[in-house]
């Protein structure tokens, strides 16, 4: 039985020893919390970070992907404060995060976040994972006027789901080596921008018509994501403490995503909960969460990831502001 399958189970109890062990990552992290600015105008997406903070590294003459991953980390543990933070495994990557940020927001602050996992005896768990409802090559939306991610932490407001903790975890690294992925992606990126933009054939000859002016804007936006550098990403949402609610919990926190449809490339994000009658395929899935690594993953352009990892200006009483 596949983990996202329609029957089974949303989430699982845990015992002590598996809440433990689930609750610690295997590997070290370093955090960068963000502390957010007070009454300041920010950025609409993170545009100049992302370029600043993508570091491109290979192994075996440049076929093996060995970029550093970054996981940018939306927390509700309590539900009167959210926690946003980047998690990486390296001191230069996070003096790096740190630096680029502070150059695009000036008046933003940094403090420690925390890498575990409010996991103990008793209490439930499952995740969700999102993915994108048409290919790849499609964009998402990419024009904001203001920062996205204000959709994402809307339904986290202090009254909301306050028996349920969360966290919303983005990961990406860029794409680098493997060349024979990168033809087949390319490939089917062609594919997709020639045939929007070739003549329609009909079933009798004078249904036959020209591409529309939507199919030829559709095949731009997958000509420019083809033509720029994109990032493997994987977007999840774990939720502890909502019981047989958890598919429920993690549908309404999805919502805030619907922000990023576009309605030029038809592109969107859907989110499906992993289901299972057995512990041990939610178990995994929650594992990937806590050690930050990749699961149904998808491609990205720059200017999608900096939409996604934008830093809210919302007025929401739980987003803790540096005065």
């Amino acid at each position: 039985m596949g983990i996202f399958s329609g029957v089974g189970n949303s989430y699982v109890t845990l015992d002590e020893a598996t809440a433990k062990q689930l609750g610690q990552p295997s590997e070290r992290f370093l955090t960068a919390q963000v502390q957010l600015p007070f009454d300041t105008e920010l950025p609409a997406t993170l545009d100049r970070f992302v370029k600043g903070i993508t570091e491109y590294q290979t192994q075996l003459l440049g076929l093996k992907n060995t970029s550093p991953t970054i996981a940018f980390e939306i927390q509700r543990f309590d539900p009167t404060r959210i926690r946003l933070q980047f998690a990486v495994q390296s001191s230069r990557l996070d003096r790096k995060i740190r630096t680029h940020l502070l150059e695009q927001i000036p008046e933003i602050n940094f403090q420690e976040g925390t890498t575990k996992l409010p996991l103990s005896d008793g209490v439930s768990v499952g995740v969700g994972a999102l993915t994108l409802r048409r290919k790849d090559v499609y964009p998402l939306e990419t024009e904001f006027e203001r920062p996205p991610i204000n959709s994402v932490i809307t339904p986290l407001h202090p009254d909301a789901m306050r028996d349920t903790s969360i966290v919303i975890q983005i990961l990406f690294k860029p794409m680098a080596g493997n060349p024979v992925g990168k033809r087949i992606w390319n490939r089917e990126a062609s594919t997709e921008s020639r045939n929007l933009r070739s003549e329609k054939v009909g079933l009798l000859p004078w249904n036959d018509r020209d591409a529309t002016p939507r199919e030829k804007h559709q095949a731009r936006r997958i000509d420019e994501k083809a033509g720029s550098p994109r990032f493997k990403i994987s977007a999840r949402i774990l939720a502890i403490g909502a019981d047989e609610y958890t598919a429920s919990r993690i549908k309404e926190i999805s919502g805030g995503f619907n922000v990023f449809a576009s309605s030029d490339t038809g592109q969107s994000f859907r989110t499906t909960t992993v289901r299972s009658l057995r512990k041990s395929p939610i178990c995994r899935a929650v594992e990937a969460v806590r050690d930050r690594s990749f699961s149904h993953s998808f491609q990205l352009s720059t200017q999608e990831l900096a939409a996604l990892v934008s830093i809210p200006d919302r007025e929401q009483e739980n987003l803790i502001k540096t005065v």
